[in-house]
């Protein structure tokens, strides 16, 4: 172990793409970002594979794929065919945390996906999206009056957007300002590595990436005011970091315009590979066993495996015929309006995972190209659909910034790399079980 430790500061801004900062800081929105950028380097890197917070922030904490981590989307099914969503509880690799604990140092954790319930660690975590109430959230639990005493929320609730989109704006800035206040008040606590993520980037670009460039719509303003205030926040951070702490900024995915919402289950019915007991469904134990298979979001396609789905009817003989057809069908699904491709291409398992559970990933991933959100619903939904979100996730275009190094940036960075790199930030030996590099370069 190298003996140069440093203290990391890690700010996460969840679904902010490279591409949007270099237009924030054309038009001279982050100035403080911008002083960075003349200390440290910047750099595109690409997300994971599906592209969805719940895997990428897991990829992120371990360091490891999805058939290692065992967190393979928002949405998984356990052995009785029953949906669950998965959380920290399902984590199967060993995580940053717990990496920190083996070493003795003390981390700060606030708002990350996936630390839900929370571990209790030599810290402080407060857990983030996939958390429910508060007082179930944090780690300890005496930091509870200190939260509700700065209107602390887990997460503005994205329901409200479809309602009330002004209201849910305004959320979105009380939520960051809750979250500066307890990092400003926790930064005084002794600590080695502290992460603040900040889900309201992700939410804003969901529900208001439409007013980005319209500057005719009412959010319009609001939308790079955002943006002004975590630059005003960085500025804050940068005064109050010790000076043996190192930086790091990352995004776990990028956003581009939602064309279309394409429901994949919808469509495998239309195209005879998907039945429904009593023609609808509410569980996967609805789906009929002559089915050869179905979805579950986003772009995961599972073959009805005899002896591996609980109503399975496809033997093994069958199964590389079936996930060829269904590969087939996916790439000749068309936009009905422009008739363009929207399946950019579709993936074996064994292409992405590698590891002790791969066999709980799917058989096939579609990749879809921009603009075409994969749904996966089991009620009969309609193969074409529009909702109140306007925005949604990219694959290449998330971005990572440090401090006083330069990247290396062939091969492209990719969020399984940042883990690696954190160690390597701390002075710490990078452990063997990590999947990606190193990606510091020289010192700036």
């Amino acid at each position: 172990m190298n003996h140069n430790r440093l203290k990391l500061f890690v700010l996460s801004l969840d679904g902010t793409p490279y591409t949007l900062l270099q237009q924030a800081l054309q038009q001279g929105l982050m100035p403080h970002f911008a002083q960075l950028l003349r200390e440290g380097s910047f750099a595109q890197m690409d997300s994971v594979i599906p592209t969805i917070s719940s895997v990428a922030w897991a990829t992120f904490a371990t360091g490891v794929n999805p058939a290692k981590h065992n967190i393979f989307g928002f949405v998984d099914r356990d052995q009785n065919a029953q949906l669950i969503i998965p959380n920290a509880s399902n984590l199967r690799a060993k995580s940053l945390w717990e990496y920190f604990d083996e070493n003795k140092l003390r981390s700060i954790w606030i708002n990350l996906p996936i630390a839900y319930p929370p571990p209790k660690i030599n810290g402080v975590m407060i857990s983030g999206f996939l958390g429910t109430e508060l007082e179930n959230c944090v780690h300890p639990p005496e930091l509870l009056p200190i939260l509700k005493k700065c209107d602390y929320v887990i997460d503005p609730d994205p329901w409200l957007a479809r309602t009330d989109r002004a209201a849910f704006m305004k959320e979105l800035f009380r939520a960051l300002q809750a979250r500066r206040k307890i990092t400003l008040h926790l930064l005084n606590e002794p600590w080695d590595f502290f992460m603040l993520h900040v889900m309201e980037t992700d939410r804003l670009h969901h529900f208001f990436w439409d007013a980005k460039d319209d500057s005719r719509s009412p959010f319009h303003n609001s939308f790079w005011e955002l943006y002004r205030e975590i630059d005003q926040f960085i500025g804050e951070l940068i005064s109050m970091l010790p000076s043996d702490c190192a930086l790091l900024m990352l995004s776990d995915h990028g956003f581009c315009a939602l064309k279309r919402e394409v429901d994949l289950n919808a469509y495998l019915q239309q195209t005879g590979f998907l039945r429904y007991k009593n023609g609808q469904a509410q569980e996967l134990s609805d789906v009929h066993p002559h089915s050869r298979a179905y979805s579950l979001l986003p772009g995961r396609l599972f073959v009805n495996l005899k002896g591996r789905e609980s109503q399975g009817s496809v033997s093994f003989s069958e199964y590389e015929g079936v996930r060829t057809e269904v590969s087939e069908a996916l790439l000749e699904l068309k936009d009905p309006e422009t008739r363009a491709s929207i399946i950019k291409q579709v993936v074996k398992r064994e292409k992405i995972y590698s590891g002790p559970h791969a066999d709980r990933g799917a058989d096939l991933i579609a990749i879809p190209y921009d603009g075409y959100d994969l749904k996966a619903r089991l009620n009969g939904a309609q193969l074409f659909n529009k909702s109140a979100i306007n925005g949604m996730h990219t694959f290449d275009d998330a971005f990572l910034y440090v401090r006083h190094h330069s990247i290396q940036t062939m091969p492209k960075p990719a969020l399984i790399d940042v883990t690696s790199t954190i160690f390597a930030l701390m002075g710490l030996s990078i452990p063997k079980e990590l999947e990606g590099r190193n990606m510091l370069g020289a010192n700036t």
